[in-house]
């Protein structure tokens, strides 16, 4: 199974960011920092306490999502 990481590190950066900004949850800034940072390994686990579907990222046939 292949992953599209940069779509996912987008996605994770961007709603960290509308949460800093959106909310002023000064931690999510924080959050985003190390967002960019992260390894392919850690992004999942990232996506996965943020409750986010995975498998909106796995890349088929042809480098398409499924999404």
């Amino acid at each position: 199974m292949e992953i599209d990481i940069e779509s996912l590190r987008n996605d994770l950066k961007n709603d960290s960011l509308g949460a800093f900004y959106g909310g002023g949850f000064g931690g999510a800034l924080i959050e985003s920092f190390q967002i960019e940072k992260a390894t392919p390994e850690e992004l999942i686990k990232i996506a996965d306490k943020m409750n986010i579907n995975i498998e909106d990222y796995i890349v088929y046939d042809n480098n398409k999502r499924r999404r």
